[in-house]
């Protein structure tokens, strides 16, 4: 196996970026180890990179009394549905789906919510407050985990103009029904095209799709340069910095699980950012498209208008977008934003 292509499985598994189906009682004791099945949604499978990242997870584990059973899949839907009919304990997955088991943490993929790893560190920090469990508590699901995939970008097939007027009429990429995504679709007057993870890359680069939003480590593991050719490129403008989501059935593992996982993750962003800037720099430079500052000022009012209409129609939660905003404004109060609060 060449290194490219070590490279390329490692960005997919930490992109998709980003866990498992195991049968059986779900709180079985073993060597006086508490059971937890863990989904694991791994593009790459059971010898999946992220997989292996994770047995560091499994061996931490076993210090809080957990046999973390890793089981990989291919399919993040199906890791999903299996974790809500209870085949698993803990499942891993994209924000865009994890907020269907907590809608508090919907708001963490809003455009501009969360914009660089600092931020991240900060609210994750804050989700481990015991004042904060109330808004990562859902019935019996719980946020045990955030991990970064890093800033997501718009990708587009021409890059000749990327003003947001360009794009009306174009092809837009909707990823698992994404209502940010969708909302930006409606706004500009863009055809929205429905995808998966699974048909996600291959729309785009076989030009049933023009736009996209997608990660760095988006790049080599879904191969988006044979898309982008000649004429594409990706805006340098960072709509938000994403996370995938760890969530668990609270009444199926142990007391005091959630927030030592959610400890242990932070403890490792810094290693995954790593990965996250390794993927970036393998993009050629000449597909960055800057934007000038007319433009900029497009992007950022489109994003604000997005996440502020959302909050008002009840798709996030006003108390999770308050929070970030702190966030935001505790590392850039000279921005706009902050100093003209809505």
């Amino acid at each position: 196996m060449s290194v490219a292509n070590v490279v390329s499985g490692i960005h997919k598994t930490i992109l998709l970026g980003f866990l498992f189906v195991f049968s059986g009682l779900a709180s079985a004791n073993t060597g006086g180890l508490q059971v937890v099945k863990f989904c694991v949604w791994d593009p790459v499978g059971s010898s999946g990179p992220f997989i292996s990242f994770l047995k560091q997870t499994k061996l931490k584990a076993i210090g809080w009394g957990v046999d973390l059973q890793l089981e990989a899949y291919t399919d993040e839907k199906v890791a999903a549905n299996d974790f809500r009919s209870e085949i698993c304990d803990a499942v891993f997955l994209t924000n865009i789906l994890a907020r269907d088991f907590v809608p508090f943490s919907a708001a963490f993929g809003a455009p501009g919510a969360i914009r660089s790893l600092d931020e991240l560190k900060t609210l994750s920090a804050t989700l481990n407050n015991p004042k904060a469990r109330k808004f990562i508590v859902n019935d019996k699901y719980e946020v045990t985990g955030l991990f970064p995939i890093g800033e997501i970008y718009t990708f587009v097939r021409d890059k000749a103009n990327v003003s947001i007027s360009a794009i009306s009429g174009k092809k837009v990429s909707i990823l698992n029904g994404d209502i940010a995504s969708s909302y930006f679709a409606d706004v500009v007057g863009a055809s929205q095209v429905n995808t998966s993870l699974a048909t996600w890359g291959g729309q785009f680069n076989n030009g049933n799709v023009d736009v996209m939003f997608a990660p760095a480590l988006a790049y080599n593991t879904f191969e988006l340069y044979k898309g982008l050719g000649e004429t594409g490129g990706i805006v340098d403008y960072n709509i938000l910095y994403a996370v995938m989501q760890m969530v668990v059935n609270h009444e199926r593992v142990p007391e005091g699980f959630g927030k030592d996982m959610r400890s242990h993750a932070l403890s490792r962003f810094d290693e995954l950012e790593n990965t996250v800037k390794q993927a970036r720099s393998e993009i050629p430079q000449n597909y960055w498209v800057k934007l000038d500052k007319t433009q900029l000022t497009e992007y950022e009012n489109l994003s604000q208008k997005i996440r502020l209409s959302l909050r008002d129609e009840g798709a996030y939660e006003k108390k999770a977008v308050t929070i970030l905003w702190k966030i935001r404004c505790k590392f850039n109060p000279s921005a706009t934003e902050c100093a003209n609060p809505e």
